[in-house]
């Protein structure tokens, strides 16, 4: 589920605006996806993409609104829903629309539930029909072009560039010093505090400076990813990066003495997207791309690491798609990697962070 930005940046009045705004909400093109933009009165609050049904069979598309309608009873406050279903190339041709049983199952759930859906388009093959449309064509239209619709256009001059799917990690190119840096790595002692004291430091810099900090120096990337096989150093540098070095500091010295209160409570409740702080969504988004750039040097079990953490990153902003691309990879890598099977199941399970549907705290995309 993707935030919708502070400054909305379309009309809700046109289906080729809010059609156009999609690929640049979820950060790539939809494929065999069913998208809602979920309302709070005329406001478009936030984004969510899920997979169409396995099949068009009566059981799996009634199991697939339930699921549906339970992930959406847990976002308090919303008044409607806009639908725009991505079916297979090729499925909407022949006069029959896609998906149109599902929409029958959806829209009397999503009444029932006080969520009325007031619109739903399918889009395919350079064209838009209108389920609600009684029109023998229903409201047929074309759309071969939707990245020319001037929302789109304003988007993209903001900074904002879908990909054609979720990007799953690969495609790092590897460092120059990649077989220095791990020749480092594997020479070094298993030092969590050492290791915490790098990634504070380049956590703590901005980014030119920490890239520049990690390229001119191989010793610095040695030390964080040799850090990665601690499991107590993987697991609190989303605390580290979204509450502050001070917070984490307080967890590590809690964690030495065998303490699991406090300051371990603090930091277990982050990281499952509850508890009271507000994360810092800069160092957030530091962390992964520090995480992305070390993907040129990393391998196995450590590169397993960094993809699981990149993919918490994601999920705590609501995109659970990139994320579970992310996390695939890292099953690809090592398939009985804990933590990534962990967070697949969080995933699998539509558990969302609570920040996410706190308008005050959610991460907001930033198109303006």
């Amino acid at each position: 589920m993707t935030t919708t930005p502070n400054r909305q940046p379309l009309s809700l009045e046109r289906a080729e605006d809010i059609l156009a705004y999609i690929p640049h909400a979820l950060g790539f093109h939809p494929e065999r996806s069913v998208v809602l933009l979920l309302m709070v009165e005329r406001k478009l609050e936030a984004t969510l993409r899920v997979d169409l049904p396995k099949d068009e069979e009566p059981g799996e598309e009634q199991r697939w609104v339930v699921q549906v309608c339970e992930m959406l009873g847990r976002l308090p406050g919303l008044t409607s829903v806009l639908c725009a279903i991505f079916p297979d190339h090729g499925s909407a041709r022949g006069g029959q629309l896609p998906w149109n049983s599902l929409l029958q199952y959806l829209a009397p759930a999503l009444e029932e539930q006080g969520t009325p859906l007031c619109q739903a388009w399918c889009q395919g093959d350079g064209q838009v029909w209108d389920y609600l449309s009684t029109a023998q064509d229903h409201g047929c239209f074309d759309l071969s072009h939707p990245e020319l619709n001037p929302t789109s256009l304003r988007m993209v001059l903001a900074g904002s560039a879908p990909l054609s799917q979720p990007w799953d990690g690969q495609g790092v190119p590897e460092w120059s010093n990649a077989a220095q840096v791990r020749s480092l790595l594997e020479a070094m002692g298993g030092d969590c505090l050492d290791s915490l004291d790098m990634w504070a430091a380049v956590l703590g810099a901005d980014p030119y400076s920490a890239e520049q900090l990690m390229r001119k120096d191989p010793t610095v990337p040695a030390r964080l990813i040799r850090g990665l096989d601690l499991r107590m150093v993987r697991d609190i540098l989303p605390y580290m990066a979204g509450v502050g070095t001070t917070a984490a500091v307080e967890a590590v010295a809690c964690l030495g003495k065998g303490k699991k209160d406090g300051a371990v409570a603090g930091l277990s409740e982050f990281l499952l997207g509850r508890g009271p702080h507000s994360p810092r969504w800069d160092r957030i988004d530091h962390l992964w791309y520090i995480c992305r750039d070390l993907l040129g040097v990393a391998q196995g079990s450590r590169r397993a690491a960094l993809l699981c953490l990149m993919a918490w990153v994601e999920w705590a902003k609501g995109r659970g798609s990139m994320s579970m691309a992310l996390l695939r990879s890292a099953l690809a890598v090592e398939p009985d990697y804990r933590l990534a099977q962990l967070l697949e199941q969080l995933l699998l399970r539509g558990i969302m962070p609570q920040w996410a549907t706190d308008p005050s705290r959610a991460w907001r995309a930033k198109f303006d």
